[in-house]
C-alpha cells in the first residue's frame, strides 16, 4: 500500500468511526422526535417512513461533513434506486445504502455503506444502522461488493473488492 491509499484508508476509518458514533447517540432520538410524523408516512407509504427517518439522522453529518471539506455522491446515506435490499426476515430487514466520498478537489477517497435494519411487518427499527467502509468507489464495483461482502467479517472478497484493511 502506497502512502496515498494510506491516507485514504485512514480518512474513510475516521469518518466511518465519527458517523457511528453519531448513529449510536443520536438514533433513538430522532426517531423519538420524528415519531409522529414517521407513523403518517408509514400509515400511507410503508418504507418511505424509514427513508424519512434516514434523512432526519445523516442531515446533521451532511452538514458536518462539508464543512470538513467533504462530499458524498449520493447525499448521505445514499440513494434508494442504488441500495440493495436482501437481508434478514420481514421483521429485521437489512437493505444497503452506499455513498462515495469526495474531498474538496474531487479526490474519491472510498465508499461508506449504510445498512439500515428496518421491518417490514410494523414500524420498527430491529437494530441501529451500521456503517462500513469500502474501497471501490465505481457503482458497478460497489454494488458487486455490497452483494457479495460480509460486513460482519471485515474481511476483502474476490482479491481487493472490500472494506480497506
Amino acid at each position: 500500500m502506497n502512502l496515498t491509499e494510506a491516507f485514504k484508508g485512514t480518512t474513510m476509518e475516521t469518518l466511518k468511526t465519527y458517523i457511528q458514533q453519531h448513529i449510536d447517540r443520536s438514533c433513538r432520538q430522532v426517531w423519538e422526535m420524528h415519531l409522529p410524523e414517521i407513523e403518517k408516512i408509514f400509515s400511507k407509504g410503508g418504507d418511505s417512513a424509514y427513508g424519512f427517518f434516514c434523512r432526519k439522522l445523516f442531515e446533521p453529518l451532511v452538514k458536518e461533513m462539508v464543512e470538513a471539506g467533504f462530499t458524498s455522491q449520493p447525499v448521505l446515506p445514499g440513494a434508494f434506486p442504488q441500495s440493495e435490499e436482501h437481508w434478514g426476515p420481514w421483521e429485521d430487514r437489512e437493505r444497503r445504502f452506499w455513498s462515495v466520498i469526495h474531498q474538496d478537489n474531487g479526490q474519491k477517497l472510498g465508499t461508506l455503506v449504510f445498512r439500515i435494519f428496518h421491518d417490514h411487518t410494523r414500524l420498527r427499527l430491529p437494530r441501529l444502522p451500521q456503517v462500513y467502509v469500502i474501497r471501490e468507489t465505481e457503482p458497478e464495483r460497489i454494488s458487486h461488493s455490497i452483494l457479495h461482502a460480509d460486513p460482519e467479517s471485515g474481511n476483502s472478497i474476490d482479491g481487493g473488492i472490500g472494506t480497506y484493511e
